[in-house]
């Protein structure tokens, strides 16, 4: 359910934020409001407090890649969590007075041993270290 919300909001480039942090949600009683069980945590699920991902709930849905800041004006951004090959695409027109790289966030959780990335034209770097990949559009 999360990630076909995701989807959507991705699908039409909607700037969100997503936040249903209940600290004492339950498997049994949910949210403790209106029945609703939508918590991104619960202690009922957290097997492991030295681990920052136990407890966390729809967390291939929730931890996605998105680009934080973009050198232009973005055109499509998708990303399949549920596949075998998680897969990232974005696509944006570059603004040439931006000399800044576009910066997409990355995280570990979705790609523990690294990934591979395909770019029309430019270069990149990867920090990997800090979630972090730079794109680098190619002078016009």
């Amino acid at each position: 359910a999360l990630d076909a919300n995701m989807v959507a909001l991705e699908s039409n480039l909607a700037s969100f934020t997503l936040w249903c942090y209940t600290p004492d949600n339950t498997n049994k009683r949910g949210d403790l409001w209106n029945d609703e069980d939508l918590s991104v945590f619960s202690p009922d699920q957290q097997f492991d407090p030295e681990d920052v991902h136990s407890g966390g709930r729809a967390l291939p849905a929730l931890i996605r890649p998105y680009a934080r800041k973009i050198a232009g004006t973005p055109l499509r951004m998708a990303f399949w969590c549920q596949a075998q090959q998680r897969t990232f695409e974005f696509a944006f027109r570059h603004d040439p007075k931006i000399t800044e790289p576009t910066e997409i966030f990355v995280p570990q959780y979705q790609y523990p041993g690294g990934y591979q990335v395909e770019v029309s034209d430019g270069t990149y770097k990867v920090l990997f270290d800090q979630q972090i990949l730079l794109y680098y559009h190619t002078k016009d």
